[in-house]
């Protein structure tokens, strides 16, 4: 008991561990009697709490607060610290019970206060899916996010991003968005988006064959208006994007004026597409022409662009074409001694590759060789440019990129183990895609000749390859009659088409909508993933 007391009163100690000899006791408080402090009980009795009221105990609070205050400084170095591990020196301030603070949160409409046009930029800002649900807070929210201007800014914000070109997708340029209309249902366009990349992503396709050709389709470009291919049969055929008719047909003169070009055996014509449900559509006749510059053999590679259009041939000759004067020739360019097997050109040059080995650069103007690139040891099946770079692919296993300028080789990229049939550029030109007899597609960085991927993709002969700098996508055609899809960035399969050609698959090629390949079967393989979207045609430019 009398341990017990002198632990409560800490005047009674100087020499306790709370207090050292030099505490300073003087001031306004002398005794825990005067500070009405409880006394402890007798035993296992409760202590004795000191007659008055709450008032006297947080007087007697504050007079301890207060004398502590003045006299902490003198404490031992360890007494600072206190009790990190209970409520010891916890302050309670009143007796009184706790009052419960308002905790509610002040609450404002600012798009229903701020003027329209700026509560417009202001949620113009959000992404799709948090932009959806500010629809649903109210409908003054709702009216500010129908406002088209919000709904263009987040089309273009979100479906102008591309995976491998050089800026961002521009409206109007044939690749998805649509050129800038102020009438434009901006909503409505992105749910068509969104709907048709949901349907790439589920390989919701449908198919439409085109017929007409004689023989093997070698190669195909198209647009959202048209496409041209070019056969072994001799002929380039142009044909309708939306009706699916042949408008036009140039060859040799011994061929189109043979009936077979237009009529089957059994008098039916010959020009038709057969549609998803099996029915067949657009039975027609086209107009045929020929020119006296014409291709004697096979059309194997071409190219157009919005004023002319290039073409390759076994008989080792290109002819180019003036397509606003109805695909008139312009001229014949002729210096290979083979078959010329790939083309590509930009507004500057024209560039070609031939089973003679050899790369020749054109003047696109003048129509003048400019230079012959000498380097690969086999048939060089493939080429493409970007600026002053070109692309080129052997049958002598080897990728190589050349400088125009200087017509130098300026790298190689080795990892083949067998021809090559085929390679790509992207856009930006960071990335080139490569494959052939191995079977293997091979992704390099251009920069650095590094292969970031090696896709098994096919059982038998990779023939043709599409890089879709927009969306990331890798089409590739196979002997073993199968088109695949692959993502760029992983390397992974996405889409599986097998057997969609009786043949070979010879040449594919992709946009934002569909899928276009051709064959050693005479037809033209249309994949459309949007034929069933309501308002697809709205994404034309």
């Amino acid at each position: 008991m009398h341990r017990l007391r002198e632990a409560a009163s800490f005047t009674n100690n100087r020499h306790s561990r709370l207090l050292p000899a030099q505490f300073d006791v003087s001031g306004p408080v002398d005794s825990c009697e005067e500070l009405m402090a409880p006394v402890p009980g007798s035993g296992s009795a409760p202590p004795i709490i000191p007659r008055g009221s709450g008032g006297a105990a947080r007087a007697t609070a504050a007079a301890q607060n207060e004398y502590f205050g003045r006299n902490q400084h003198l404490l031992f170095p360890e007494d600072h610290l206190g009790d990190r591990e209970s409520g010891i020196g916890i302050a309670l301030t009143t007796t009184e019970p706790a009052q419960c603070s308002d905790t509610s949160i002040s609450r404002v409409d600012f798009i229903s206060q701020l003027p329209v046009e700026l509560a417009i930029q202001i949620l113009a800002h959000l992404d799709h899916r948090s932009f959806v649900h500010t629809a649903h807070v109210s409908r003054t929210w709702a009216r500010v996010t129908a406002s088209p201007h919000i709904w263009r800014e987040v089309f273009l914000r979100e479906k102008s991003k591309s995976y491998a070109m050089s800026e961002p997708v521009k409206p109007g340029a044939g690749l998805g968005l649509p050129t800038y209309n102020p009438e434009s249902d901006w909503k409505d366009l992105y749910r068509i988006k969104q709907q048709l990349e949901t349907n790439w992503k589920e390989g919701k396709a449908e198919p439409v064959y085109l017929n007409g050709h004689l023989d093997s389709i070698y190669c195909v470009q198209f647009d959202e208006s048209k496409i041209i291919t070019g056969s072994r049969d001799k002929t380039i055929r142009v044909w309708n994007m939306r009706t699916y008719s042949c408008d036009l047909v140039i060859g040799p003169p011994d061929i189109v004026s043979d009936p077979a070009i237009m009529f089957e055996p059994n008098g039916k014509p010959r020009h038709y597409a057969t549609m998803p449900d099996q029915n067949n559509h657009s039975a027609y006749n086209p107009k045929a022409v020929s020119f006296d510059i014409h291709h004697s053999q096979s059309i194997l590679c071409l190219q157009y662009d919005e004023n002319i259009l290039v073409t390759g041939s076994s008989d080792s000759s290109c002819i180019m074409y003036d397509i606003k004067n109805e695909y008139t020739p312009i001229r014949r360019l002729r210096h290979h001694t083979a078959a010329v097997l790939d083309l590509a050109f930009d507004e500057k040059y024209i560039v070609t590759c031939s089973k003679d080995v050899s790369i020749c650069v054109w003047d696109r103007e003048t129509g003048v060789m400019l230079k012959q690139l000498r380097g690969h040891t086999g048939p060089v099946n493939a080429v493409q440019m970007r600026g002053n770079t070109i692309v080129s692919c052997s049958g002598d296993f080897r990728v190589k990129l050349w400088n125009i300028d200087t017509g130098k080789n300026i790298r190689e990229f080795s990892g083949h183990t067998k021809g090559l049939a085929c390679s790509q550029f992207s856009d930006d030109s960071r990335f080139i895609a490569s494959a052939g007899n191995d079977r293997i597609i091979r992704i390099w960085n251009a920069n650095t000749g590094v292969c970031l991927h090696k896709i098994e993709a096919h059982d038998n002969l990779v023939r043709s390859l599409h890089v879709d700098s927009v969306s990331g996508r890798l089409i590739s055609g196979s002997y073993d009659q199968d088109i695949k899809v692959f993502d760029m960035e992983s390397g992974r399969v996405l889409l599986e088409f097998p057997k969609w050609h009786a043949s070979w698959v010879l040449g594919a090629k992709s946009d934002y909508r569909r899928i276009i390949s051709t064959g050693q079967d005479p037809k033209i393989l249309i994949m459309d993933f949007g034929m069933s979207i309501k308002g697809i045609e709205r994404l034309e430019s």
